[in-house]
């Protein structure tokens, strides 16, 4: 087996990453398993420790154990040493969900059982290559998401609040962001924005949110762009618009089932190239994580690095 590199989130899930690595580690001991193991202690971290396993020690396949947060910043380390080769992939990605959302973890078929994940990273017999969306401003990449406006708040608003800490303990980390969903809902004030897809230029009044998609998946359960997929070259965009407040309150319940996409106050559009311009600053999220205000510009990059997916069940 090539060599293999494991980066580790141990404050993930409010503790949940160590106790798997726990776990992970003494079945690898077990079964004589060879591998290169990092643990994060801060912020951005995972990305130099991707960096540094592929560059020194030539690992081809990376699992991350951790939520949507590491598994961001360590296929940010995988796609610049790719960028910068331009080259066949230099390495694959692998996760064992150990987060709050796990939304990438869930596109991808992937269990929350550990040591069930861990099979399908070891033996990696499905891969598959992945878009990614390259925002040019600070040049970070995002598996998942990159949105601005109400989603961003809420990101930032989750990733603060000591309820988030409470409700992993409890097993019920989703909930936090439905939580902070409420909170945000009830003060939020939309702006005008401009989103411009490929060259057309579509004004926005009284924009709520504007979210740029590589998979279905956001906030843990919610289906933001059910039609989504990682492999199509393309990058859904979904945005909503209302100035009523109580007449979005049926999308904050069925945009967990993906049956927001009927609502008039809620718009869908796809392309390569997106920029989003606003009247005032608006957070930013990228894969659930805080990434600085308006304006965005964002870039498609087809086929940019290998993940590592459960077998199809049909």
């Amino acid at each position: 087996m090539e060599p293999i590199g494991i980066i580790v989130n141990p404050l993930s899930g409010n503790g949940r990453g160590a106790n798997i690595w726990g776990e992970i580690q003494t079945y690898l001991q077990e079964n004589r398993i060879s591998y290169l193991a990092k643990l994060t202690t801060q912020a951005g971290e995972a990305t130099q420790h991707a960096i540094m396993l592929i560059q020194e020690h030539h690992v081809q396949r990376i699992i991350v154990i951790g939520g949507d947060g590491t598994v961001h910043e360590v296929a940010g380390g995988i796609w610049q040493l790719q960028n910068s080769k331009s080259s066949s992939p230099v390495c694959s990605l692998a996760v064992i969900p150990a987060g709050t959302g796990n939304d990438f973890a869930k596109a991808y078929g992937i269990p929350n059982h550990p040591l069930q994940a861990l099979q399908i990273a070891l033996h990696a017999s499905n891969t598959v290559q992945i878009d990614l969306l390259h925002a040019l401003q600070n040049h970070q990449v995002a598996v998942n998401s990159i949105g601005a406006g109400f989603d961003g708040m809420v990101a930032k608003i989750t990733n603060d609040a000591s309820y988030k800490k409470l409700l992993n303990r409890l097993g019920l980390g989703k909930l936090s962001y439905f939580i902070s969903i409420l909170r945000v809902f009830a003060t939020y004030q939309p702006s005008t924005a401009w989103l411009e897809v490929d060259g057309s230029v579509t004004k926005l009044p009284n924009m709520w949110l504007a979210a740029v998609a590589n998979i279905p998946f956001y906030g843990g359960a919610i289906q933001i762009c059910p039609t989504a997929t990682p492999t199509d070259g393309v990058a859904d965009v979904v945005v909503i618009q209302s100035k009523s407040r109580f007449r979005l309150l049926p999308v904050l319940f069925t945009v967990y089932q993906g049956k927001h996409t009927e609502h008039p106050a809620v718009s869908f559009y796809k392309g390569k190239s997106i920029s989003i311009r606003t009247e005032k600053p608006l957070l930013v999220q990228a894969d659930g994580e805080f990434a600085g205000s308006t304006p965005l510009q964002i870039e498609l990059i087809p086929a940019a690095i290998t993940v590592i997916h459960a077998k199809p069940t049909a």
